[in-house]
Order: C-alpha cells, then structure tokens, then sequence
C-alpha cells in the first residue's frame, strides 16, 4: 500500500486509510489494553487462586477480551485451573455465660416479749418476767428449757423441784414471793456431803434429784420414783418400791430399751434392774415400779453427767 491511495498493479485508486479509521484501530486496541488493566489491578486484591497464563485472549466479566502476552488474569470463574487455594485456618471464639441465681435470705424476726402483767407467773406465761425466771434457774443447775420467755412443762418441772427444795408447796405458780427468790439464785448445799464432792442425791421425800461434780450442783430436777403400790405387770408382780441406801453406778444402755415392766430410755443402773432414766410420764406424784424417772429432756444428757462407779444415795428426808 503506498501513501498515494493507488495500487502499484492496475493503477485502481484504493482509497487511503483514513485518520478515522486509524484512530478507530488505535481506540480498539486501547480499550482492550485498558481492560486488561483493570483486570489486573482487580485481581491483584484478590484473596482466590491465581490463574496460570494464557495463550489466547481471556473473557473477562462484561465479554471484553484481553490481548494475549499480557500479564496473568485472576478469574473467579469456577472451574479455574490454577494453584490449589490456600486457605487460612479458621479460629472460632465461644464465650460460654452462666448465671447463678442466688435464693433470697428470708429473716424471721421473733417479735419482742413484752412484760407480763403484775401477779404470779405459771404454765402458759410469756414474757420478760418468765425468760429472767428461766434464766435464774438454769443459773442454779435446774433445767426449764431454753430461755425464750415461754413458760412451758420444762419450766414447771423446774419449778417444782425448786419448791420442793425450799419448803413449798410444788404446784408450779410462781407467785411474786417465789419469783423475787428465784431471782436472788440462792445457793444449793449438798443434802449428804459425805459421798464426796462428785456424787448423785435422790430424795424420795421432795421427789428430786441433785448430782453434784466437784463440789458444784450440775443438775437438779424433779423426778417420779417407786408408786409404793403393789402391781402386776403379765407374769410380774411385785411391790413399786426404789430401794433406798447408798449404790453406785454400775452400766448403762444408750437409747430405748424395752423391759418387762416398760420402756426405759437411756437407763443407767445403779442397783439391780433400779435405775435412773427417761420416762414420757414424770407426774408430780411417785408412779414408777421402782426406778427413778426424769424427763425426756433431761435424760438426753443426763448420763454424760454421771460415770460407772460414781456414789448415789437414795434416801427420805
């Protein structure tokens, strides 16, 4: 082709290549040069495998081609033969929560005695003036239960083994005479001093018991002995009598125990089958076969006060 337009063969005029026409060309070629361009810098942010090159033109998104030779092209086309992906461990955090629910704390509050009003105090009693009175007692050795101001069984036990002690008549009112010396906590001497400073004293007379440690009363209590009536129990019959004299100590059961002449609990023996323990029925009055009854409550403890071989003496006084 020469600059004239002509063919150099027949002479014909061949129309010129326009500068249009060029531009078009070059326009092209850019376009595609650009294309591929864009494509490169795309895929060079990209996390996916990276194709291998190519010899022919690669069909990008869009359908614009890219000249071979040109740098590689990432496609993310499935299907893409190129080098295996690797891929980044994947690390997944849990975070577990508990929740503990703590219960409420409910506070009872026992409402506040009052005092009781002017006159004697006895069984069925509540107040100021009955928790000193349960007070004073504990303090002398006797046992009316816990100090809650509540004059109960185990305060009339207690206060019938004091009346007896002092000359009164046992019948469980605590008139204002009776409650001011029970407040004075009088002293209790011992009724037979020469067993020694640790020994045990029933008296059949007044129905009490007084164990002594060390010279000191540990415990005094009402008590219900022999009835002193004849009696028969099945094949048993015998004469309801707690023998009087000095004894010791000799063995004892923990718990129950079921005899021919009743139930026994936490008996401790000191002559025979006679022996000093817990009974259900402590009446004001002598009504066992023989032994010597306390109450329940007291027997609890009772043989943790006294040992084998310890000196009792029953007696009337």
């Amino acid at each position: 082709m020469h600059a004239s337009g002509r063919s150099p063969a027949d002479g014909t005029a061949v129309a010129p290549l326009t500068t249009a026409r060029r531009r078009s060309r070059a326009g092209v070629a850019a376009l595609l040069v650009g294309a591929a361009l864009v494509l490169g810098a795309c895929s060079g942010g990209s996390t996916g495998p990276t194709a291998a090159p190519t010899s022919g033109p690669t069909t990008a998104a869009g359908g614009v081609g890219a000249p071979a030779g040109r740098g590689p092209t990432t496609s993310s086309a499935t299907g893409s033969k190129g080098a295996p992906p690797v891929t980044a461990p994947t690390t997944t955090s849990i975070t577990t929560t508990t929740t503990t629910t703590v219960p409420a704390t409910t506070t009872t509050t026992a409402p506040a005695l009052a005092a009781e009003p002017a006159g004697p105090l006895q069984s069925g009693s509540t107040g100021t003036r009955t928790m000193a009175l349960q007070v004073s007692l504990k303090a002398m050795g006797y046992d009316p239960g816990p100090p809650d101001g509540s004059f109960g069984l185990k305060s009339t036990l207690a206060v019938w083994a004091f009346q007896a002690l002092h000359g009164l008549p046992s019948d469980g009112v605590v008139s204002p005479a009776v409650e001011k010396l029970i407040l004075a906590r009088p002293a209790q001497a011992m009724l037979r001093p020469a067993l020694g400073p640790t020994h045990t004293e029933v008296d059949l007379t007044r129905q009490v018991l007084l164990v002594f440690r060390d010279g000191r009363p540990t415990l005094i209590t009402h008590v219900s002995s022999g009835s002193q009536h004849p009696y028969c129990e099945g094949t048993n019959c015998g004469d309801a009598v707690t023998p009087v004299g000095r004894y010791r100590y000799q063995r004892r059961i923990a718990g129950w125990r079921t005899a021919p002449l009743g139930r026994l609990y936490n008996p401790v023996y000191f002559t025979g089958g006679i022996a000093v323990h817990g009974a259900t029925s402590v009446p004001l009055h002598p009504a066992s076969h023989g032994c010597v009854r306390i109450p329940m409550h007291i027997a609890e403890y009772f043989p943790g006060l006294v040992a084998n071989g310890d000196p009792i003496e029953v007696f009337r006084s």
